[in-house]
């Protein structure tokens, strides 16, 4: 019996360690910096409650806010807060006042949101957060999904690390997100090109179609992709070789790669992708040339928007380039 005693006190003794240790956790996760004595976890609550207050309190705190604002994004309704939702209207109220409240939890996420945007780029960690956010369809009471957007636009070239670990994520969806926003950033994001790269043979298509576009949009900055571009030419994807074709003009104005790919294109009466082909031919300009008979002779077909971007392409093509033009 004796011994029995001696484990319940000992069980008792462990758990009000633990719960010590919580305590002192909690105390130490919210230390310092402060604003008015209290931490950024705190003011994060009070975007429910003093919205301006608690976001220029979360602004006067900078960078060290980003670790409680990401953990305000990411806190989603567990079973349950749901489960206490539907328990709420049949309890007493002063029970149902200690029960988690849905809409005090969306007004904080959507306020974290808004203080991310406002620490612009001093936000670059909360990038997979924003993600997060941005894949929520779930947007019925609050806008914090297009805010998300404009956060992740306002971090911009800071926010490439980041965004290059979530195109390593297990997630297509983020996968592709993460490809479009570098897309988005442009030339500055030239440090993503060897993971864009390896995205080109993602198994998810539209992880596939974001990488290349990106890679396209970065443009010559992009040029460590480009024995990833050349191999991925040897898909049989007709319209996702064309993307490939076009990144390579871009990235590295590689024309006796890419023209056999468009001429083939264009010359296929069946190929639905013939007017892409010819929208590449002309951004190419003088470069295209030797694609003129195959154009030329789509001049000979009836009508159609093909028909409409082979005359652009003829008359880009014959237009001089930058350095004939300075030399005349």
């Amino acid at each position: 019996m004796k011994s029995v005693g001696s484990r319940k006190r000992a069980l008792i003794a462990a758990g009000v360690g633990l719960g010590i240790l919580g305590v002192v956790l909690t105390a130490w996760i919210d230390r310092g910096p402060f604003y008015e004595g209290k931490s950024a976890t705190y003011w994060t609550k009070q975007l429910a409650r003093d919205r301006s207050k608690a976001l220029r309190a979360l602004r006067e705190l900078g960078p060290a806010a980003v670790p409680a604002l990401v953990s305000a994004v990411d806190r989603k309704d567990s079973w349950w807060n749901r489960l206490g939702n539907r328990l709420r209207p049949k309890l007493p109220k002063f029970a149902a006042r200690h029960l988690p409240n849905p809409i005090e939890a969306d007004l904080i996420r959507d306020g974290a949101v808004k203080a991310l945007y406002d620490l612009g780029t001093n936000a670059a960690p909360a990038v997979p957060a924003l993600i997060r956010v941005v894949l929520d369809a779930d947007i019925s009471r609050f806008t914090y999904t297009s805010m998300a957007h404009a956060t992740l636009l306002n971090i911009g070239e800071a926010g490439v690390p980041q965004l290059v670990a979530v195109l390593k994520s297990r997630n297509p969806r983020a996968r592709a997100k993460a490809g479009m926003y570098l897309g988005v950033i442009g030339p500055k994001a030239g440090e993503a090109a060897p993971a864009l790269g390896k995205a080109l043979n993602d198994p998810n298509v539209s992880v596939r179609k974001e990488a290349v576009t990106a890679l396209w949009q970065i443009g010559p900055p992009a040029r460590a992709a480009l024995p990833q571009l050349k191999d991925a030419l040897r898909l049989d994807d007709d319209y996702f070789r064309l993307q490939v074709a076009h990144a390579l003009w871009g990235v590295g104005r590689e024309a006796d790669l890419t023209l056999p790919i468009l001429i083939k294109v264009l010359t296929n009466t069946n190929n639905p992708n013939r007017a892409k082909a010819a929208m590449i031919l002309a951004e190419m300009g003088p470069a295209a040339r030797a694609a003129a008979p195959a154009l030329t002779n789509v001049l000979r077909e009836e009508f159609s928007y093909t028909r409409v971007k082979t005359e652009e392409a003829l008359r880009r093509m014959e237009s001089p380039t930058p350095t004939q033009a300075s030399a005349r």
